[in-house]
């Protein structure tokens, strides 16, 4: 073996070593694996793959003089025609051509005439796999086998480590999430609401789907479910409610629930293979179900014990809230009523939000979006995002939201509530972070709206005027959970009847193109500007839908606020009616304007909701059929 190159070895390994135990993922310290392997005598290439316990290729790596490429086509098909039981395999080239031609021919490419193959155990039952495409009459192969076996060595310890560790973050997290679930099941005697929220930390964090029963009149009552794809979940709803289940026996009581997972039973276009059932007991009686819904190759999985636990505490809340509506029914029964859970209605503000959840199976699930409606009439919008996916980043979320919709409920101010996030996550040395935008919407004298925005590391929310024109408010500020002090700068400003605040997570603003550019840089200020005047679910939607050309591949929150000015007509109307009583409500606002003829043209002989609201100098008029159809209109002075 040349001397200088065996000399090299030690040193590389030795930093191999400090790399691998530093890393959070095996993907980290890739390069210089493979890199390494590579100077060692007579070795052309190196190839490496990653096989669950089914024997499924996860990871393919081929390193060779032209560099290091993840995932080669057909290298995945090649590697699993290698020997799969552990050991150290060997294979001259004529064997392995007999075994693997695809292996044989990429291995003589490089000038290889063999291939030194050793399989071995990773964490969670999978195997690795370590091949060196080597040329005997350059190679030692005594020495090649040592190395090899001190790479293994390496790998299979530095997998470990980071599987203990993965195990142990998302312990911790799935105990926070309980906490946090157990607070807001605590905190409110609507249980059926609190119930959703609780719903909503689970999906898409621990599950793809998921549902909730409880027992009303001696039977089981799906009060709500939850997808990770949105325009899935009113499909599910309406399954669930159908019967159309393998869980429907266990929701008439004609069968128990079982303990492990099994076939959900659900329609294909559901997206929804397998569940988890959990009886909801408490105090000897069955109150209710909770139901996890998985897809089949989905990340997403929770262990018996956590459904339990989140069932039993869901059972304490359900049955006491249950005890204490039987006492108070002939007082509240005349009141229950469902209103939004996110946004809350206030005169003058139309709100709408929207949530995209990323094409990939994903694990995350960190962006979110609020309103708080404070004491004195001020109102607070924002948008969040925790970094990272999964487990861990919904429990931030939970500490975030709840920390910060209970400071902003009880009159403090946006910074100050950040102020007291910030200083919390420090405290209990919450290694994520996380970023927030917000927006505190104070009237003014004329029906203006006075603005004053707050970023904490976050995209600054954006103005769109009336002319469609966009504008970036100024404000900045550092991370939450990173330092101390979070050097607020806000930005201030009015927003005139008719004009909208636009709130949003990076995720819409990184949408990509085919050609690689971003969203945020080319389309988006376009996309507000001739969107404006749409309703706002459908400026929400196109926003979410990228402009068509746009592909967004992370999770994305929008929420949008218009101001409205007074409005004047907000009532449903037989339809020969609406033409007067749009004039009459335009008169008020000082607009001598009548309905114009495409809007004319939409009442048709049935019932319609008519709203007008504005100014002396703008006004929106918006028209709704009972079959969600809408048209609208923009008056300008």
């Amino acid at each position: 073996m040349h001397p200088n190159r065996q000399g090299h070895w030690p040193d590389r390994l030795h930093r191999l070593w400090r790399s691998a135990f530093a890393a959070v993922s095996t993907r980290q310290f890739a390069h210089e694996l493979y890199t390494g392997l590579l100077v060692l005598p007579g070795v052309r290439a190196v190839l490496g793959a990653r096989l669950s316990p089914a024997d499924e290729v996860l990871v393919t790596r081929w390193a060779d003089g032209s560099g290091l490429s993840s995932g080669p086509r057909g290298l995945a098909a090649d590697a699993t025609e290698l020997p799969s039981d552990p050991g150290e395999y060997p294979l001259p080239l004529a064997e392995l051509t007999r075994r693997s031609p695809g292996m044989a021919a990429r291995v003589a490419a490089v000038g290889g005439d063999g291939l030194l193959v050793t399989v071995f155990g990773v964490a969670e039952g999978g195997r690795g796999l370590i091949g060196l495409a080597t040329a005997a009459d350059e190679s030692d192969a005594a020495e090649l086998g040592t190395a090899l076996t001190q790479v293994v060595e390496l790998v299979v310890a530095a997998d470990h480590r980071i599987s203990e560790q993965r195990a142990l973050e998302d312990h911790q997290a799935l105990d926070a999430l309980l906490a946090e679930a157990s607070l807001r099941m605590d905190a409110s005697l609507d249980i059926a609401d609190t119930l959703r929220a609780v719903l909503r930390m689970v999906v898409p964090a621990l599950a793809d789907g998921a549902a909730i029963h409880i027992r009303r009149d001696e039977q089981m009552v799906q009060i709500a479910a939850a997808h990770v794809d949105a325009r899935r979940e009113r499909l599910l709803a309406e399954h669930l409610r159908g019967g159309r289940w393998a869980g429907e026996p266990v929701v008439t009581g004609t069968a128990r629930a079982g303990d492990g997972p099994c076939p959900a039973g659900l329609p294909v276009e559901v997206g929804l293979d397998t569940m988890t059932m959990g009886v909801l007991r408490a105090r000897g009686r069955d109150v209710g179900l909770l139901t996890f819904f998985h897809r089949g190759r989905s990340d997403r999985r929770v262990s018996t014990r956590f459904l339990h636990d989140l069932a039993g505490r869901a059972a304490l809340a359900i049955d006491n809230a249950t005890l204490y509506e039987q006492r108070r029914h002939d007082v509240t029964s005349l009141q229950q009523h469902l209103l939004p859970a996110v946004l809350p209605t206030v005169p003058g503000l139309e709100f709408a939000a929207g949530y995209n959840a990323a094409d990939h199976t994903l694990e995350v699930g960190g962006d979110f979006y609020g309103v708080v409606d404070q004491p004195d009439g001020t109102v607070v919008a924002l948008v969040g995002d925790v970094c990272g996916r999964g487990a861990a980043a919904t429990a931030v979320t939970g500490l975030a939201r709840h920390t910060l919709e209970t400071v902003l409920a009880e009159g403090g101010p946006a910074p100050h509530a950040l102020d007291i996030l910030n200083r919390k996550m420090l405290r209990e040395r919450i290694s994520r972070f996380l970023t927030i935008a917000t927006a505190t919407l104070t009237q003014g004298e004329r029906g203006e709206l006075l603005v004053e925005t707050q970023s904490a590391g976050h995209p600054p929310p954006l103005v769109v005027r009336r002319d469609g024109s966009v504008e970036e408010s100024g404000c900045r500020g550092r991370l939450v959970g990173v330092l101390p002090r979070l050097d607020l700068r806000p930005g201030v400003g009015t927003l005139l009847p008719g004009e909208l605040l636009v709130l949003f997570s990076d995720g819409l603003i990184e949408a990509r193109d085919a050609d690689g550019g971003f969203y945020g840089d080319t389309e988006l200020n376009l996309t507000l500007t001739r969107s404006r005047d749409l309703p706002l679910p459908a400026m929400v939607d196109a926003l979410l839908a990228g402009s068509d050309r746009y592909h967004v591949n992370d999770d994305v929150a929008v929420l949008v606020v218009r101001n409205l000015g007074v409005t004047t007509l907000d009532r449903e109307l037989p339809s020969d009616e609406v033409p007067g009583a749009v004039t009459d409500a335009l008169r008020q606002l000082g607009h001598p304007a009548a309905l114009p003829d495409h809007l004319l043209q939409f009442t048709a002989p049935c019932a319609i909701t008519a709203k007008v609201s504005g100014d002396a100098t703008w006004a929106r008029i918006e028209l709704t059929n009972p079959n969600g159809g809408t048209a609208w209109t923009e008056l300008t002075a």
